[in-house]
């Protein structure tokens, strides 16, 4: 028989770089270091108890195959000064979920960095860029105090106790559109309002010394601040 071959279909999955963690596609070598994070079970305590080598592999292929059939999905996190796996993380949703969930899992040895704060910033920052969203939520195990806690410092409202999924009498947190959106701008004005009291106080540089004299502090800040106010993130 004579194959005659069309054109092939692709799944696109984007990266994304943060300060300390490349969100990316699966790769074949990540089997290994995420087969071993399902196998603790203390990493997997509030994640149904721990899973082998063969039920990594589906859910890995299941991962993949969510970035097919809705465009968002699950990133292998990894590690951007090392190139170390470090887990998962990113968006997800099935029957039974009452939305668009962010969810991470970071690897036991890296817990108490903030990583999981810094994934899960990610992908609100991805979701409401790319996704025809209003509100997204992550849940989690009521004693998951970790979970919790990066919920509560992102901004999420806590929206009540529901089953999502498999899991029973999760603590559901949410966020909206507009609430993330003012967050970042609250953000970014407290950044720049922290860089200008930084000018203020170690006062010019050398290189801002010509020959006859300084130019004024104030006015040499603010002429960089506004040359980096350009549109686009």
């Amino acid at each position: 028989m004579t194959l005659t071959y069309g054109v092939p279909s692709r799944c696109d999955i984007p990266t994304v770089v943060t300060s300390r963690l490349i969100l990316r596609g699966w790769r074949p070598e990540d089997l290994s270091p995420y087969a071993a994070m399902n196998a603790d079970p203390e990493t997997m305590r509030y994640l149904d108890g721990p899973f082998g080598v063969d039920a990594t592999e589906r859910l890995v292929t299941h991962l993949i195959g969510m970035w097919a059939l809705r465009g968002h999905g699950m990133w292998a996190v990894e590690e951007r000064g090392s190139g170390e796996f470090l887990g998962r993380a990113g968006s997800y949703i099935a029957q039974g979920w009452p939305g668009i969930e962010v969810a991470v899992s970071i690897r036991r040895d890296h817990w108490g960095m903030g990583l999981g704060t810094e994934a899960i910033r990610a992908s609100l920052d991805f979701g409401f860029e790319r996704l025809p969203v209003d509100e997204m939520i992550t849940s989690t195990h009521r004693e998951n105090v970790g979970m919790n806690s990066i919920a509560h410092r992102l901004g999420m409202t806590f929206r009540g106790v529901a089953d999502v999924g498999p899991w029973r009498a999760s603590n559901v947190y949410a966020i909206t559109r507009s609430e993330w959106c003012a967050r970042q701008t609250a953000a970014s004005a407290a950044s720049a309002e922290a860089a200008l009291q930084h000018v203020r106080q170690s006062g010019p540089s050398s290189d801002e010394c010509a020959p006859g004299g300084c130019a004024p502090v104030e006015r040499r800040h603010g002429e960089q601040m506004s040359r980096k106010r350009t549109p686009g993130r």
